[in-house]
């Protein structure tokens, strides 16, 4: 499985303007039970209560039946158990929690979106890509600081960003590179799953859940592609009233 994803990240990057229609068959028995193996047995469960322990007592059983859900177009995810995790400023921020068969779908499918996407990232972006994070960050912040004229350093950050993702935009993104319906049909599932928070279920209109395993990495794919290649088919005034004439390259 790891030499079919690498040949699609190989195609993405070879060719900056393939758009893939069918790779959904890509989430098969293999690679779910891959995920299954590396995923993190210690994490808090679902509303279903299902720890990894448990789905591994009938593991190839439980994969069969999901693997046939997912052909069968019948398989839906089920909703997050939202919680509120304490910030340092005092503050809280929600956290969704999701049971552990979506976890599975979940990281399959972030595999997919990492290997036609990640080609395309700018080197410069460090969040949640594999083998970068806080410290590749801060090295090369270092070195822009040392090596560039600078007058400033601006550190900002978006209120409540995840909150309020607009999930049709979210898919025209993915849909820039990946038009295979099984693809899109998973992804727009699972951001419309909804939560549950003090046993009240609540549908979600817009936003990406944090805690997802594929969620933080969905948003940075949105910004990480170059506005050019995005906006492919679309007018000029359209991209510029979305980036502004700066954002064009």
């Amino acid at each position: 499985m790891e030499t079919k994803l690498a040949r699609i990240s190989q195609l993405s990057s070879e060719n900056p303007d393939m758009v893939f229609t069918s790779i959904g068959h890509l989430i098969d028995k293999e690679l779910l039970k891959d995920c299954h193996v590396k995923m993190d047995g210690d994490k808090a469960v679902g509303i279903d209560g299902v720890t990894k322990e448990e789905y591994s007592r009938n593991l190839e059983e439980n994969l069969e039946r999901l693997v046939e859900r997912l052909k069968k177009k019948s398989y839906k995810p089920q909703p997050a158990r939202l919680v509120e995790i304490p910030k340092e400023n005092g503050k809280t921020r929600p956290l969704s929690i999701y049971c552990y068969e979506d976890k599975l779908v979940q990281e399959a499918l972030r595999r997919i979106l990492e290997a036609v996407f990640e080609p395309h990232f700018y080197d410069e972006m460090m969040g949640f890509r594999p083998k970068r994070g806080c410290h590749q960050a801060i090295r090369k912040l270092n070195v822009m600081l040392e090596m560039r004229p600078t007058n400033y350093v601006l550190d900002a950050d978006i209120k409540s960003f995840f909150n309020h993702i607009d999930h049709e935009w979210a898919i025209r993104f993915i849909e820039s590179r990946i038009k295979d319906p099984n693809i899109i049909r998973l992804v727009r599932r699972m951001l419309k799953a909804g939560i549950i928070e003090n046993y009240q279920y609540e549908e979600t209109e817009e936003g990406s859940e944090q805690g997802s395993v594929c969620s933080p990495r969905d948003i940075e794919y949105l910004y990480a592609l170059r506005p050019g290649m995005v906006v492919q088919g679309m007018c000029r005034a359209e991209a510029e009233r979305i980036w502004g004439t700066g954002g064009l390259r």
